[in-house]
């Protein structure tokens, strides 16, 4: 902690968020409890602690200073979302889910529907759902609730920008890509294949940024690629009037849920067609929201209902992952410090991934293959690290012993991690998205639990986009456990499946133009329909 001892509470604020600022979770977490214990007033300070309580993975804090915060202003409406939707980033146990999942939806159903949004731009961050997706239920009805909340208070009448008339019939149609995350993160690697690929005799297209947005090497190529960058204004309102004066046929917005001002902008109509996708892999409940792309290989036969959207199921997997961002695996075991000759079982994902019906299975192949090591990452907040420990070491005893934790590694340093196992382990409910891309370029096969929801089929939909046949992929937990023990038994068929997955998966699963022809084709559909609904 800061060696000031003193201090006014403001003097205090600003030292939490520069320790905040720094990465110092502790210290930014006592200094702010120094600062809401001198002074009772101050909101600020609650939401700030809420919300970081919150990433700590200590919900029941976040709940009280969330409580606090609201009472000081009780009809705002990020107030009210944040004391609502505090969910644990890593649960300790299905009822901790329940907990947590019963009391947003009571809280949903308490709220004001007079919300006043006048004050509300100086709370600099909004509480979302994107945690509900990781607990294998059909959240659509939850989802719906909670934009319906926003929607009260920011959407408009789900009137707004119409489609030109026949005579602009010949001219090339605007698509609007929106994300807060168009730089070197993931968000961009699911996107940027369509993005660049578009065809430009057809397609005008339009990058937009969120003000916070980051600038580095990878944006710079991506605006490249596009007619034209916007970076919108940091105020809602004016955003709003930037976003209605781009003049979009259809605006993409790729990840709705993972920053406050884009849900709120969700809530509103700014082109004849909006659609999301892939990118959050569950609905965004928005009224204003027409359809969900994804793909015929992905989802569910009955997927329909879990969609407030019109579900748009193009060919294959809906993503076109360039190929040129593909890195070769050149470390060894040695570079990790990890044996030679020992069985690696592998799961790269991120902590929050690994649902509690996970730690049996953890459990139950550290029973049958007792000479294996499981090696995991930790995660760039320690909390979710410390959270899951604990979790495992109580519910898999036998698979904590034979845990290797390993740092946070470069892109790099994860294909060749990836090559090195044995065996990969994709996570139950929540499974992997852009990483089984470089994941399959080394081969490694990936054991995969298929279920109902689109976040859990990626894998085997992968499989499928090759014509992996038989493939790794499990229809109950004990079959993935009976799976991933004979393939770790069976050295010779592991090796077979592993030429065999990275030789199908180099020629058929990286630049899928069958995606983005697929995607311009309902582009046109779309826009067409919409015309003819509003002549």
């Amino acid at each position: 902690m800061s060696s000031s001892a003193g201090g006014t509470p403001a003097a205090l604020f600003d030292l939490a968020l520069e320790a905040l600022g720094r990465g110092d979770l502790g210290d930014g977490l006592q200094l702010l409890r120094r600062v809401a214990a001198a002074d009772p007033l101050h909101l600020g300070c609650r939401n700030k602690l809420g919300v970081l309580c919150e990433s700590l993975n200590l919900p029941e804090e976040a709940v009280r200073w969330h409580a606090e915060a609201l009472a000081l202003r009780p009809g705002s409406l990020f107030l009210q979302l944040n004391h609502a939707c505090v969910l644990p980033v890593v649960p300790e146990s299905l009822d901790q889910i329940e907990h947590y999942r019963s009391r947003f939806a009571a809280c949903l159903e308490a709220m004001p529907v007079d919300s006043d949004p006048a004050d509300d731009e100086d709370i600099l961050t909004q509480s979302h759902i994107f945690f509900l997706a990781y607990h294998n239920r059909n959240d659509r009805f939850l989802i719906e609730r909670y934009a319906h909340r926003i929607c009260q208070v920011y959407g408009d009448s789900g009137g707004g920008a119409q489609l030109a008339g026949a005579s602009d019939t010949g001219r090339r149609r605007r698509i609007g890509f929106l994300s807060a995350y168009f730089y070197q993160h993931t968000n961009t690697l699911a996107f940027e294949g369509l993005i660049c690929h578009l065809d430009r005799t057809r397609f005008e297209v339009v990058l937009i940024h969120m003000p916070d947005s980051r600038s580095d090497g990878q944006r710079e190529w991506l605006e490249s690629c596009c007619d034209q960058a916007v970076v919108l204004p940091h105020a809602t309102d004016h955003a709003i009037t930037a976003l209605t004066e781009l003049g979009l046929d259809l605006l993409f917005f790729t990840d709705i849920g993972m920053h406050p001002k884009v849900t709120l902008l969700a809530s509103r109509r700014y082109a004849p067609v909006q659609v999301c996708g892939w990118g959050i892999p569950h609905t965004s409940g928005m009224p204003c929201i027409d359809f969900y792309i994804s793909g015929d290989l992905v989802e569910a036969p009955n997927a329909e209902e879990h969609y407030s959207e019109r579900l748009v199921r193009l060919p294959g997997i809906p993503c076109c992952y360039r190929s040129e961002r593909l890195v070769e695996p050149e470390l060894s075991r040695d570079y990790f410090l990890l044996p030679p000759d020992v069985p690696l079982f592998g799961c790269l994902q991120a902590f929050q991934k690994l649902h509690p019906d996970f730690d049996w299975a953890l459990e139950q192949l550290a029973l049958r293959v007792p000479e294996a090591l499981f090696v995991m990452v930790e995660a760039q907040n320690t909390a979710y690290t410390g959270s899951w420990l604990a979790r495992v070491e109580a519910q898999a005893p036998t698979a904590f012993q034979r845990l290797v934790l390993l740092g946070r590694t470069s892109r790099a340093e994860f294909a060749s991690l990836a090559a090195c196992l044995d065996l990969q382990l994709d996570t139950f409910h929540y499974g992997s998205g852009v990483t089984l891309f470089e994941n399959l370029h080394t081969g490694t096969p990936i054991v995969t639990l298929e279920g109902a929801f689109l976040r859990s089929r990626f894998v085997a939909g992968a499989y499928r986009a090759i014509g992996l046949d038989p493939a790794p992929v499990a229809r109950t937990p004990e079959e993935y456990v009976d799976i991933a023990v004979r393939l770790m038994r069976d050295p010779a068929e592991r090796g077979r499946l592993r030429e065999e997955i990275r030789r199908r998966a180099r020629a058929h699963l990286y630049d899928r133009m069958d995606y983005v022809r697929g995607f311009e084709r309902f582009a046109l559909e779309a826009l067409g329909e919409a015309a003819d609904d509003n002549p």
